[in-house]
């Protein structure tokens, strides 16, 4: 639901403190002269600034909880011990599970404070199959008839074979597949569905489960049943551990200006 500050606004909480409209990034939080709120305009996004920063409560909004949150380290330490699982076991995913795990996807960042991100959920190799691997399996089959595809593949005939013979190279046996998306009209709405996915990924590791980005599946969506995503993840439970972590890729910062 869109945060609405002129709906939620208790005036007789406000000290005039003006936190609100120096965090609004739309200038959409009108005070007086001394910092007290008299409107808010038509220009507002719903992001809830306004009402995360007021040391009032003003916007009536659960507090937050310090202990909650975990400390620097525990948050570094499990961005470095998160890897792409692509071997699970065969423990299901169940429905409370996948909602704690979607809880993320609420509180992701959008451009504009866009709302509409959706996630499809197919749970269960059954229905992994009828959507998803049976139709690659019989496209495969189809576009190697004459084994052309194999021959345009090169050295990547073997993963054609594989796919040709109905072996599960697609999603890896995975229980839960996750497919995100958000409204065509949004301009940042591949961006915005990426972010939701990654934090849905991140937690998956809190969870105990593994998951791993499908760009296959990504691509070939819009001819499969599931329609056109911004991205997908497999996730499960892992039947493998992990004991050490791996070195961080490269990557390169540059100070400008």
């Amino acid at each position: 639901m869109l945060f609405k500050p002129e709906q939620r606004f208790i005036s007789e909480r406000c000290t005039g403190c003006g936190i609100c409209s120096e965090v609004c990034p739309e200038d959409a939080v009108k005070t007086t002269d001394s910092g007290h709120v008299v409107s808010f305009a038509s220009i507002c996004i719903g992001c809830a600034h306004c009402g995360c920063y007021c040391p009032s409560n003003c916007f009536d909004l659960p507090k937050e909880q310090d202990d909650k949150f975990s400390q620097e380290d525990q948050i570094q330490s499990l961005f470095e011990y998160r890897r792409s699982i692509r071997k699970f076991s065969d423990k299901l995913v169940d429905e409370a599970v996948v909602n704690s795990l979607l809880e993320p996807v609420g509180f992701a960042p959008t451009g504009q404070n866009a709302q509409g991100i959706s996630v499809d959920v197919i749970l269960g190799r059954e229905r992994i199959h009828r959507l998803i691997l049976n139709p690659l399996v019989k496209l495969t089959r189809f576009l190697d008839c004459f084994r052309l595809l194999s021959f345009v593949a090169g050295p990547a005939r073997g993963i054609v074979r594989k796919i040709r013979e109905g072996e599960d190279i697609i999603t890896w046996k995975a229980p839960c597949v996750l497919l995100f998306r958000a409204p065509m009209m949004n301009v940042t709405g591949k961006t915005d569905a990426v972010i939701a996915a990654t934090m849905v990924s991140i937690k998956a590791e809190a969870m105990g489960l593994g998951s791993f980005w499908n760009g296959v599946v990504q691509m070939v969506s819009p001819i499969l049943r599931v329609k056109k995503c911004h991205a997908v993840l497999c996730v499960g439970y892992p039947s493998l551990k992990k004991y050490q972590h791996v070195p961080a890729r490269e990557w390169t910062r540059r100070d400008i200006g």
